[in-house]
């Protein structure tokens, strides 16, 4: 099933840690929250517990400012404690900013709570007061920060607070009769048990209702760590997979242009790493032709990017998990090698044939000519031969000279007579090799002829260079003449392919076929107007 091509955006890179040895430790693990999550929380605390003090007192302190007789003390009392809610609200705020552990701004900004509300309790008629529900608002934010463990404390510390600032107002320790209206002192023991029963029986239910909030929570919160955590190491493990492929792996949107791509991918095409943003056509030009061929997929095929570098592609649809199309998936290869290695290899089966054809041609011609050629020589010498057959004679003498001479070159490449130029020789010694040396010897001197002939119509200089690697021999001839052109220059190892008014077009594939049968291989770089330079490398050991 497929779709309409759907826009992307392409995923911003960024720097990771590792969150394990292995992603099959988030399987067994119970990882703490992130910290990030408990610095949100205490941050919707402090503003939660600003917004609950501002709206409480400050409609107390109108109900106040409304009231015939209001006592100033307690309009003082309530405006302080509204500012000093918001101090320590920016105070911890500040701690926050600055890098504190939100925990450890969590528990003295739930003291804090606890000290206000009970002051305020205190103030306002210590059981019978009207705020003692601020007890069960912080042992719910308690719950809700802290999970299990904070309800459980902060709903003992809550408790505490209010017995004793109940029993501190109804005993009139300290007299606060200017501050409220209300009178605990005046109430009997079995009034006052009363009342106190029913509010520490409140906060035991709030606190029973917070500790099972705060389990779930928590419960929740493991659950989400352990899944993000899961989700981290599966998807370090899905980069770890990409990078480490040896094959390139593009992705690309249907416009054409790369989502993502792997190292090796950057490697093979020589581009710089951040491939992202560029399109296809520009990287692997002539990819979009082969995906409409294939109507957007393409199995397998071999595409050639530049004279050193020819690529094995596979194109497949990239889709989402409703089955939609939303790409492309393409996979390749540097196939640049392996198809030279199978150039070589035919060069080699059609070297083999011409030598066979070579074997056949000079066993059942050469024979015959010597016999013509002798007989012919015979009639020449005789007296009574007229002038004018002489002459036809010499003519057939010079074309089966010239017969020998092209079955001499099949069968060995006759040593050669250089032109007019300077040659100069590197060696490194010792220089072992293990090699016949009649053919090498013929793979050389037609090799230095080549170069000696290319270096007559140029600047007249040949170098020749030998020197040992760890496994081979390495033997280079270089002429300064006028280089072989780029279109002929993947046929000069083709038998009967020649350039030369006079040749045969079996030197080089001679040597091609000596040097292979050796292990080896031969290279070679040109440039019109720089020269050549032809590359022999032979195995040192067999």
């Amino acid at each position: 099933m497929t779709t309409e091509p759907l826009p992307f955006t392409r995923p911003r890179t960024r720097s990771r840690e590792r969150l394990g040895p292995s992603p099959a430790d988030s399987l067994i693990r119970t990882p703490a929250p992130p910290a990030s999550d408990t610095g949100r929380r205490v941050i919707r605390l402090l503003l939660l517990r600003t917004l609950v003090v501002t709206a409480v007192l400050g409609l107390s302190l109108w109900i106040l400012a409304t009231a015939e007789q209001v006592p100033h003390s307690a309009v003082w009392l309530q405006s302080g404690i509204i500012a000093a809610t918001y101090l320590t609200s920016i105070a911890f705020g500040v701690m926050l900013r600055r890098g504190h552990p939100p925990r450890a701004v969590a528990r003295p900004m739930q003291a804090a709570d606890i000290a206000v509300t009970s002051l305020l309790v205190y103030a306002t008629g210590g059981a019978e007061s009207p705020y003692i529900f601020l007890y069960a608002l912080s042992i719910v934010g308690a719950g809700a920060l802290s999970y299990r463990g904070g309800a459980v404390v902060v709903t003992l510390a809550s408790i505490t607070s209010l017995i004793v600032v109940s029993l501190l107002a109804w005993t009139q320790a300290i007299d606060l009769s200017a501050l409220s209206q209300i009178h605990p002192w005046e109430q009997s023991a079995v009034d006052f048990g009363r009342t106190l029963g029913i509010n520490l029986a409140a906060l035991v239910g709030v606190g029973a209702l917070a500790f099972i909030f705060g389990d779930q929570l928590q419960r929740g919160a493991e659950t989400l760590a352990t899944t993000r955590k899961a989700a981290a190491d599966l998807l370090t493990l899905h980069e770890d997979i990409v990078r480490s492929l040896s094959s390139g792996l593009i992705t690309i949107a249907p416009d054409g242009i790369v989502l993502t791509a792997n190292a090796a991918a950057a490697d093979i095409l020589g581009q710089p790493p951040a491939l992202a943003g560029q399109p296809i056509d520009k990287l692997m030009p002539g990819l979009s032709a082969l995906v409409a061929t294939g109507h957007g997929e393409v199995r397998r095929a071999d595409l050639q990017l530049s004279a050193d570098l020819t690529i094995g592609v596979t194109v497949s649809p990239l889709r989402d998990v409703r089955n939609h199309v939303i790409g492309r998936v393409v996979n390749f290869q540097d196939l640049t090698e392996l198809r030279r290695l199978e150039a070589q290899s035919r060069r080699s089966e059609r070297l083999a044939m011409v030598g066979q054809l070579a074997a056949g041609v000079a066993h059942e011609i050469r024979n015959p000519l010597a016999s013509i050629s002798g007989s012919i020589e015979l009639l020449r010498q005789g007296p009574s031969a007229p002038e004018e057959d002489r002459a036809l004679m010499a003519i057939v003498h010079r074309e089966i000279q010239r017969l020998n001479a092209l079955i001499g070159d099949l069968l060995d490449y006759a040593n050669p007579t250089f032109a007019s130029v300077e040659m100069a020789m590197e060696v490194d010694r010792p220089l072992p090799i293990h090699a016949d040396p009649a053919k090498l010897r013929q793979v050389l001197w037609n090799l230095l002829r080549n170069a000696a002939d290319a270096a007559a119509l140029g600047k007249k200089h040949v170098h020749v260079d030998a020197w040992r690697e760890v496994d081979a021999t390495i033997i280079a001839v270089t002429d300064d003449g006028p280089g072989i052109a780029a279109d002929q220059l993947t046929r000069i190892f083709d038998p009967f392919f020649t350039t030369k008014s006079k040749g045969t077009g079996l030197g080089l594939a001679t040597c091609h076929a000596i040097v292979a049968e050796h292990g080896g291989h031969i290279d070679v770089t040109s440039e019109p107007g720089k020269g050549t330079r032809m590359l022999v490398s032979v195995p040192r050991h067999r």
